[in-house]
Parts: structure tokens; sequence; C-alpha cells
């Protein structure tokens, strides 16, 4: 990224991008398209490529237009991570809600390239997001920012804008649906029980 005076911190970025000034859309972009594109293909899953760049595309558009409504300039990455959360909630609810369109499912699930890693690993992923496929939006994404993120809960709760309370009730409806379906599962079963987190 190019080094441009007022690009040193977030403060700068926010004031560059309220004047319209030509470098800030971009740098805007620079700065945040990896981990907010990393954080969405947590949420959304595998093999989800093209919808994933489209989702990307409408956070930042979203980014843009709603500018006004960043309360702490300093803050630029956790209000484009509620932003990204908000916009993964409609896709997935755009995505079920397309799926009565679907007579039947896939034979097979689509297969994760991922040299070097152990199949029974992928099998596990690839099994843990049509469990999460399951799930409710919103506890999707929490679990998911959660689990397989890592993110904490208070971050977690900011970036879902609801209370610590909420964030607490609504994981653990997620862990007890998620839970119950692994227990189903040959695969993820064994996951479970080495982990025993939820055993």
């Amino acid at each position: 990224m190019r080094t441009l005076p007022g690009m040193r911190d977030d403060t700068a970025l926010v004031e560059g991008l309220s004047a319209g000034e030509p470098w800030a859309r971009a740098a805007l972009f620079d700065r945040y398209a990896t981990p907010i594109e990393r954080m969405l293909r947590k949420i959304l899953g595998p093999d989800q490529s093209t919808e994933i760049a489209d989702v990307l595309h409408d956070v930042f558009v979203q980014a843009l237009a709603s500018l006004d409504r960043l309360r702490d300039p300093r803050a630029v990455l956790a209000w484009m991570q509620a932003i990204a959360a908000h916009t993964a909630y409609r896709t997935i609810r755009a995505r079920k809600a397309r799926r009565w369109l679907h007579f039947w499912a896939p034979a097979t699930l689509p297969e994760v390239v991922a040299p070097e890693v152990d199949d029974r690993v992928l099998d596990a992923y690839r099994r843990t997001y049509v469990l999460l496929d399951r799930l409710p939006a919103d506890e999707r994404i929490a679990f998911a920012l959660r689990y397989i993120d890592g993110m904490e809960l208070a971050q977690l709760a900011v970036v879902c804008d609801v209370s610590l309370a909420t964030i607490k009730r609504r994981l653990a409806r997620a862990e007890q649906r998620f839970a119950a379906g692994a227990r189903g599962d040959t695969i993820l079963r064994h996951w479970l029980e080495e982990g025993g987190r939820w055993t």
C-alpha cells in the first residue's frame, strides 16, 4: 500500500473519507479487506468464493454509505466487523429463503481444496458447516465468530450489536443445537468427545 499523508492511523483515514479524498477509499479497502474477508469466510463457510466476493463488496459499500454512523474513528475495524456481521446475516437469510428452489440436496458435498491437510480434518470442517447451515443466522454468526474465529465475548457482543447477556444466551442456544447435531454425526461425535467441551 502506498504511504500517503494522513494514512498513518484510522482517525486520519476517516477524516480522508469524510473529506472525499481520493486515496481514502482505496486505503480503507487495502487496510480492511483481508480481515473482513477472513471473517466472512468463517461465517459463511467453504466453497463460497463468488458469494464472499459479492458480500465483501457489499460490506464496503455499506461502510461508505454509513460513515456518518461511525462513532469512534479509532474503532474502524470493529465498525467494519459489525457491518460484515449484519451483511452476512442478510446473506444467510437470503440463502435459506432460496432453498425452496432446490428440490433435492446435492448427492455429495463440494470438495474443499487444501493441500497437506488431513482428510479427516477436512471432512470434519465440511460437516461442521453442514451443521451450521441448520442454525438460525444470528446463532450461526455468534458460533462461528466465537468458536471458529476465536473472537472474545465482549467484542462479539459489539460486532453483533447486542448486550453481553444476549450474546451469551445466543451462544448457549447455538452450542446446544450444534452439540446435538454433532452427536448424531459419526465424524463430529469423535471430535466432540476428544474436545470434551460439549460432551
